[in-house]
């Protein structure tokens, strides 16, 4: 009888996520979101991770990363080239962060996240964009014009169960051999 509630809990988790299947943005899902933020604990000290992916600098970067070198691939990109596409790679990267997290919402939101959860979610977005693998891709795909560097996702933090009141993370650019990297997510 007690694997009741979690099974409900588990279905629910997944019909969320079955219905942004192919919503690659937080903008456009407000309604559901906001259902789903109704049902668990969002605040400061259980914080929502948002993604607001910019699909169309995604699709050029997975066309340039389908040029590359499979072997040179980060081990977490489970499809390699040159069969990776948009979706796939949000897959990948919501896939690899989703295990430090309380809980996954579709393309969208990783939710909800003690504060040590949160930190974890951060810390691995950074390292994933600092691969050799991405930043190369990234070169081709998303040149630097007039000082904008274009973005795989804008990133988002929400201490409240309505959504619309999500706040730019403005993640920090690394550097490598003090250099600046590229900086996929925001």
């Amino acid at each position: 009888m007690k694997s009741e509630p979690l099974s409900r809990a588990l279905t629910s988790a997944n019909s969320f996520d079955e219905r942004l299947r192919d919503v690659f943005s937080w903008h456009a899902a407000t309604e559901v979101l906001d259902e789903y933020l109704s049902s668990v604990r969002i605040d400061e000290d259980n914080p929502a991770f948002l993604f607001d992916w910019q699909v169309d600098n995604v699709i050029a970067f997975v066309a340039a990363a389908n040029n590359l070198n499979a072997a040179q691939a980060p081990p977490w990109l489970r499809t390699l080239p040159p069969n990776i596409t948009a979706g796939s790679f949000v897959d990948d990267v919501m896939i690899t962060l989703q295990p430090l997290a309380g809980d996954r919402c579709g393309h969208l939101m990783l939710a909800p996240n003690t504060l040590q959860q949160y930190g974890r979610i951060v810390s691995e977005l950074l390292a994933l964009q600092n691969d050799e693998f991405l930043q190369n891709a990234a070169q081709v795909a998303l040149p630097v014009v007039n000082g904008n560097e274009p973005r795989l996702a804008i990133t988002h933090h929400l201490a409240d169960t309505r959504v619309h009141r999500a706040q730019a993370n403005n993640l920090r650019p690394n550097r490598r051999n003090g250099q600046p990297l590229r900086q996929l997510f925001i």
